[in-house]
């Protein structure tokens, strides 16, 4: 029998651990009042018996380091850089990470943090499918650690050593209780896919995505800080197949999934790399049409393609309101509207956008004379959010008021 190791140094915690307000129930909150959704929204049926995920800031996580389990979940090079003083490090990036995290001993409350509290998030929703009743997560990660002038360590502790010895031969293994049972083979996956029997979901970037995907697959990226929020925003009901390049995202994506109320995941063993090994087809993302006035769904595809910068031209007011994914603000009516630019790299095209199109052609006829190539959002972004596609912003809700005659 595989042996459940003790790690690091546990003591029983003696203060009272709050319900999360990160836990699972307010994440599918947050993702079903999310307007205008990737694609149609969802609610996962709701699991239960749960543990609860607590995050924190840099204080009360400093004093709950005094008695629960502290796991730096960055990766060895990270970790060697510098770390908390006695935390143990297991690497959230590896393919592993669900069995040896499975490993700990449930019963105590554990302390997760990495860089941002981005992985140290997604670990803590794989913990809690694994049965981790009490996880606390440091908020801002190890960035805000440092900023509050806290104190880190570049030397190992015991505990550490030993589990890294433990890692290394192979010993560390808790039992895994969700997923491997649902990894396919390319054969299976296929005929999954094409009986429509589930949602395919592609958890690579969306550069990995637009360069070859499995038809038919939306982009739920398993990077991005807000993949719990995004994944529940599928089309359907239906069981979820996923992928990724190689199987290892989707695999530890399988257990965050689980966590927030998937009951049937399956998950294309070795990734796309299987898939192309068995010369199965991929679909690029194309954009077709004049690039200076495409259409919503051509234009998303150059955005998902990373073809360029994608820039807002219209006020700041209404870019607060809402506005496209990883765009930034150049106001058209701005006097140093072209002071702005140049300073953008001429080699890299942009992918511009207004409310309707007017403020935009206007500008994409000064940008070309300036030497940009431009991707026009021929429509704007009114038509966009019509059409169903992402934004994000302060004020969702927003009337669609235009200003300057667009």
């Amino acid at each position: 029998m595989k042996k459940l190791i003790k790690i690091g140094v546990l003591f029983f915690i003696t203060m009272t651990i709050t319900t999360s307000c990160k836990n699972a129930d307010d994440i599918r909150k947050r993702a079903l009042a999310a307007n205008q959704p990737i694609v149609k929204i969802v609610e996962a049926i709701k699991p239960t018996n749960l543990g609860t995920i607590k995050k924190v800031g840099v204080t009360e996580f400093a004093k709950a380091m005094e008695t629960g389990t502290l796991v730096d979940v960055r990766t060895p090079k990270e970790f060697v850089e510098s770390h908390l003083v006695g935390a143990v490090n297991i690497n959230f990036k590896k393919r592993t990470f669900p069995d040896y995290i499975n490993a700990i001993d449930k019963s105590k409350p554990v302390l997760v943090y990495c860089r941002s509290a981005n992985r140290s998030g997604k670990a803590a929703l794989i913990m809690q499918s694994l049965g981790f009743k009490n996880i606390i997560d440091l908020d801002g990660g190890f960035k805000a650690w440092n900023a509050a002038s806290k104190e880190v360590v570049k030397t190992d502790n015991s505990a550490n050593e030993k589990l890294q010895e433990l890692l290394k031969k192979g010993e560390l293994k808790g039992a895994a209780v969700v997923g491997k049972g649902h990894q396919v083979d390319v054969a299976t996956f296929d005929k999954l896919v094409k009986e429509g029997k589930v949602t395919l979901v592609d958890t690579r970037t969306a550069k990995e995505y637009a360069s070859g995907h499995i038809e038919g697959a939306v982009n739920v990226d398993w990077k991005n800080r807000h993949f719990a929020d995004n994944i529940l925003k599928i089309t359907d009901e239906k069981p979820v197949a996923i992928y990724c390049r190689s199987g290892n995202r989707a695999t530890r994506a399988m257990y965050a999934m689980s966590a927030i109320g998937f009951k049937e995941v399956y998950n294309l063993e070795h990734g796309i790399k299987s898939w192309k090994a068995a010369k199965m087809p991929l679909k690029t993302l194309e954009v077709k049409g004049d690039i200076r006035k495409l259409d919503a769904t051509n234009f998303n595809n150059a955005v998902l393609g990373g073809i360029g910068q994608v820039v807002d031209v219209r006020t700041a007011r209404e870019y607060l309101d809402f506005h496209l994914a990883n765009s930034i603000n150049i106001d058209f009516r701005s006097p140093d509207f072209k002071g702005k630019f140049e300073k953008l790299d001429k080699k890299t095209p942009v992918l511009i956008y207004c409310r309707t199109g007017v403020r935009s052609r206007k500008a994409l006829k000064q940008l070309e004379g300036m030497g940009f190539k431009v991707y026009n959002l021929g429509k704007g972004i009114k038509n966009w959010r019509e059409e169903g596609f992402h934004v994000e912003g302060k004020n969702l809700v927003a009337k669609d008021s235009g200003e300057e005659g667009c």
